[in-house]
């Protein structure tokens, strides 16, 4: 499995004379290494925790196992096509199992910018098309993360 823990709450940024923010915890699905390293480097610089894997059955499983630990990811970025073995959508559809609440964002080369409305009726909280830039990824985490109104 190549997952790796990339900040720790020690490293969140503070804002001076604030409380901390509680730290967000990202899991990043690409097969692609450099768009893992990418999507992980930018989350660490957004002050979140974030690790990667590279395939739908260990994002289950790595789901599962912190959704067990009383601890869900906060948010993931899916990639929708996976090689081999389980898709994005289908490893979406076990992590919804897992946790109804779950946070997936649709990462995908083929997404169309005007395809929101469709992956939200999918069960999707955000959509990131490929290729993405830092500001992007960042808006669309801050738009998946906001509280609950």
């Amino acid at each position: 499995m190549n997952s790796e823990t990339l900040a720790t709450p020690s490293a969140t940024p503070y804002a001076a004379g604030r409380a901390p923010v509680a730290q967000h915890r990202i899991l990043v699905v690409d097969d692609e290494l450099p768009m893992q390293m990418l999507a992980s480097t930018i989350i660490r610089k957004l002050g979140y925790a974030s690790d990667a894997v590279s395939s739908g059955e260990e994002a289950v499983e790595l789901y599962r196992r912190s959704a067990a630990a009383g601890r869900p990811y906060d948010a993931v970025v899916m990639d929708l096509a996976l090689p081999g073995g389980i898709s994005g959508l289908e490893a979406t559809l076990a992590i919804k199992q897992i946790h109804r609440e779950a946070k997936v964002i649709v990462s995908s080369g083929y997404l169309e910018q005007n395809a929101r409305q469709a992956a939200l009726e999918h069960g999707f909280a955000g959509i990131l098309p490929k290729p993405y830039t830092a500001e992007r990824l960042s808006t669309e985490l801050r738009w998946v993360l906001k509280p609950s109104e």
